[in-house]
């Protein structure tokens, strides 16, 4: 195994990937061992998915999965670095594979929030793929398109950069998250008080309306 980084070899590996356990672990190693190039890797990644034939983008899948899962103790770059494209990969596969695809994008989504492989951002991910994935299914079974205004990433951090202008620093993202929660829950909570309060006085005004 070399020791210098050439993103070409990376295209010619990412081109034979397959399903096979040896195929995505032997990769994934490769990846790993260059974990100083992370943002080149998954960069290249990200653009060999988007071109890859259809039925070999569950392998590349596979392979963030393994190479997310094995780099988390030597450092968080790959985490940092996946983060920014797997939202769009995830849809992709969700809105334009195969059930066998759907499931198995699903699972992945399930492990990373369970294990806390994006931290917090993990339940973001999974409310918004997989929560609204299966929201765009009419009462035929039918699948209709999901589409975002904006990456999930992108969200989330403009999220946390934006506490982080306000406090400076660094901020605890747990906390974050846990604000907007309860800011969107009492917003909720004051539109169905409000909801309710229309339809009281609408209901009282048809009442005084009615002939005696």
């Amino acid at each position: 195994m070399g020791s210098t980084f050439n993103p070409q070899i990376l295209v010619e590996k990412l081109a034979k990937l397959n399903n096979s356990q040896t195929s995505i672990e032997t990769l994934s190693h490769w990846c790993i061992f260059h974990m100083n190039k992370a943002k080149q890797v998954v960069e290249t990644w990200d653009r060999r998915f988007h071109c890859s034939p259809r039925e070999q983008r569950l392998a590349f899948l596979y392979l963030a999965n393994d190479i997310l899962q094995n780099s988390r103790r030597k450092g968080s770059e790959f985490v940092g670095e996946f983060w920014k494209v797997l939202p769009d990969a995830l849809r992709d596969v969700m809105d334009n594979g195969d059930e066998f695809g759907r499931n198995a994008a699903r699972r992945l989504i399930n492990i990373w929030e369970e294990r806390k492989v994006f931290g917090s951002r993990g339940q973001i991910l999974k409310e918004e793929l997989v929560g609204r994935h299966l929201e765009n299914y009419n009462r035929n079974g039918k699948h209709q398109g999901m589409k975002l205004k904006q990456p999930i990433g992108n969200t989330v951090d403009k999220i946390v950069s934006g506490y982080q202008v306000v406090y400076g620093g660094q901020i605890d993202e747990d906390v974050v998250l846990n604000k907007c929660r309860n800011a969107i829950s009492s917003i909720e909570k004051v539109e169905k008080e409000i909801g309710s309060d229309i339809h009281s006085g609408i209901t009282r005004i048809a009442f005084f309306r009615q002939p005696l």
